[in-house]
């Protein structure tokens, strides 16, 4: 157990109690589960470049690092869907698609192949990452919380409407993203339709 696992069992371990904040009665709660989840997100920069900093990279690391962040983004967007606070489309276009990436990259595992992220990937979990904690601090504001001071209630209404839809953005960038790792797939999916069940090739016009 290395300090980079530490940090990404850290996420998982948030994940249930940013979720109950999210549910809890509006107000400061919303805060609250924006600052521990603001932290929590910190760390998926930090435990991926500390374990290759260490050299202590490893497939325990790697899949903890991958299944804490599915856990953790998870857990929050049902959170806020169920508490009313994002579009239930959201969560399941985003969980949707996570399960579909993880069975291409265990099939392509499953032939010795490897399934590499690219930039449109990156790209929707960063938005993500962003979008969610900016959607909570738009929440306390327009409930009346501690920041509700800072504008009047009409731009929290406002910034909450905007924050909504970079979240419905991300999840887009989510479809976009699904489609690429799709698309690099597809030869590897192609090519295990010429193969028998024992390994061997044939012919397509044997079929």
């Amino acid at each position: 157990m290395t300090w980079a696992h530490v940090l990404s069992l850290s996420r998982i371990v948030a994940a249930p109690f940013v979720a109950a904040l999210i549910l809890a009665p509006r107000g400061d709660a919303d805060l609250v589960a924006a600052a521990l989840f603001t932290i929590a997100a910190i760390t998926d920069l930090i435990d991926g470049k500390l374990a290759r900093h260490t050299k202590q990279v490893s497939p325990l690391g790697v899949f903890l690092d991958t299944s804490a962040d599915k856990v953790f983004v998870s857990l929050a967007l049902v959170a806020l869907a169920i508490g009313g606070l994002s579009a239930g489309w959201v969560p399941l276009v985003i969980i949707g698609r996570e399960f579909l990436i993880s069975g291409l990259r265990s099939y392509a595992a499953s032939r010795d192949r490897i399934i590499s992220a690219h930039i449109w990937g990156k790209g929707k979990a960063a938005l993500t990452m962003v979008a969610i904690p900016l959607v909570l601090v738009a929440a306390d504001g327009q409930a009346g919380g501690a920041l509700s001071r800072l504008a009047s209630h009409d731009q929290w209404n406002a910034a909450f409407i905007v924050c909504s839809w970079l979240l419905g953005l991300s999840a887009v960038a989510t479809v976009i993203s699904g489609v690429r790792y799709v698309l690099d797939a597809w030869p590897l999916l192609r090519a295990s339709e010429s193969e028998t069940p024992s390994g061997g090739s044939r012919a397509a016009g044997s079929r």
